[in-house]
């Protein structure tokens, strides 16, 4: 592999359950009660500090920090902290503000507490889909006190992988280990049931309002079905010698994201759509068409760890890798440099912008990226989970030479466990995400 250079950004931790400590000290069942912040940076001494949180004479909190760290409490559920030996200065640190756990009974004592692997918001109202291990699924209200009641999802019998809603907000699409995709309607009612694939389903996509949707699995392909008839209507082998096991998917359907693709023009891909697809050794990149001749191509990893997580937002791509660092990228470092239309194998030096940062080594287990609409068009943000929790909010920034990557929020309250899946809550400004903890948490 070749020496590629990383930059290490600094990350700060506030005792998880701080709110917690303000709340016994406002209500006067402890009179005083410190917590813990800690600032990290690599290849530097981490910094450990204190700040005590006591009644102050009239009235209110006081909140006095020590050992090295600044702490200012801005309202209920967001801090400012600065570590000024690590140059961290005013680092945002958000608590949840709301928290849904969703009702789950484990069968036995032996049986694992609930681990969500997907969420999806409604695109119509405050109501949320939940996927996690052994076939639970449920649809669970987001209003605030909502007195709804939660509609189960019954059918899977294995890990729910995916779970997205339809345009229309009436209809859900999952996919399972247990090799089955299922539609739902609201009411928990399970009309469609879809088989066909060998192995876990990873990851689905609906096509426009969804009379046809996409699907990938650990056997080595993508799936198009026709929602309708329940049946297979085309199929996509993933690999060039041997099949490739498809752990994620991202599907591009905007002309201008396709045409980076190829050498000059979208018509050089020949697809209305392209899958980027995740093999843990690189991105296996395939045409989404008709063609009998649709032959894709592998972008195989430049770093030596595994992919384990991608995002993608117009000309941008993001990597996470097991080893914890996060690869930044212009689609057209995933480019098809042969004009052939031939399977090939690349390693991604392409010409596109390019740039490598890390936190910690904690692997990449999510990432949600989206366009900042309201700045300049060349600014993202991205939100980063972790399997040590620790989930942040970074800013990336296109420049003249590649990109600029910053933290811009801390999002707290994380006991050491994975974050898996976040999603941008339409309806307010936010967002949820949910993981090894068994809870969703809305920032």
């Amino acid at each position: 592999m070749e020496e590629i250079q990383v930059e290490s950004l600094s990350y700060v931790d506030i005792q998880h359950d701080a709110l917690a400590v303000f709340d016994d000290v406002e209500q006067g069942i402890i009179l005083s009660e410190d917590i813990w912040i800690s600032g990290y940076q690599v290849g530097e001494t981490s910094v450990h500090g204190k700040a005590k949180v006591s009644i102050r004479e009239g009235g209110g909190l006081d909140l006095t920090p020590r050992d090295g760290v600044q702490i200012q409490r801005m309202n209920k559920t967001q801090f400012k902290v600065s570590i000024p030996k690590l140059s961290i200065r005013d680092r945002t640190v958000k608590f949840p503000k709301q928290v849904i756990n969703p009702p789950y009974r484990k069968t036995s004592s032996l049986d694992a507490p609930l681990h969500i692997n997907s969420i999806s918001l409604n695109p119509k109202t405050p109501h949320v889909v939940v996927g996690g291990q052994d076939g639970y699924c449920v649809i669970l209200p987001t209003a605030l006190n909502s007195q709804e009641k939660e509609v189960q999802l019954q059918g899977h019998v294995g890990d729910v992988l995916d779970v997205k809603w339809f345009p229309s907000g009436e209809v859900i699409l999952t996919c399972s280990s247990d090799l089955s995709i299922r539609i739902y309607g609201r009411d928990g009612i399970n009309p469609r049931t879809l088989k066909g694939h060998t192995r876990s389903i990873t990851s689905t996509y609906i096509i426009g309002v969804g009379k046809e949707i996409l699907s990938a699995s650990k056997d080595g392909t993508i799936r198009l079905w026709d929602i309708a008839s329940s049946k297979e209507v085309k199929r996509w082998m993933i690999g060039d010698t041997s099949r490739k096991s498809v752990e994620g998917m991202i599907v591009l359907d905007q002309a201008q994201d396709i045409a980076r693709l190829g050498s000059q023009s979208k018509s050089e891909v020949g697809s209305e759509r392209v899958g980027l697809l995740n093999t843990q050794d690189g991105i296996w990149v395939q045409p989404l068409s008709f063609k009998e001749t649709d032959e894709g191509w592998f972008v195989k990893n430049r770093i030596d760890s595994k992919l384990i997580s991608i995002a993608q937002e117009g000309g941008l791509v993001v990597k996470g890798y097991m080893n914890g660092w996060i690869e930044i990228m212009s689609l057209e470092n995933l480019k098809n440099p042969n004009t052939s239309g031939q399977a090939l194998e690349t390693d991604g030096k392409g010409k596109g912008k390019y740039k490598v940062i890390r936190r910690n080594e904690a692997s990449i287990y999510a990432l949600k990226l989206k366009r900042n609409e309201d700045k300049d068009k060349d600014e993202y943000s991205l939100y980063v989970g972790t399997a040590s929790g620790l989930p942040a909010l970074l800013s990336i920034r296109e420049t003249q030479d590649g990109y600029e990557a910053r933290t811009e929020e801390e999002l707290a309250s994380w006991d050491a466990e994975g974050v898996e899946v976040f999603d941008y809550d339409s309806g307010s400004e936010g967002v949820w995400c949910a993981g090894g903890e068994g809870g969703l948490k809305r920032y």
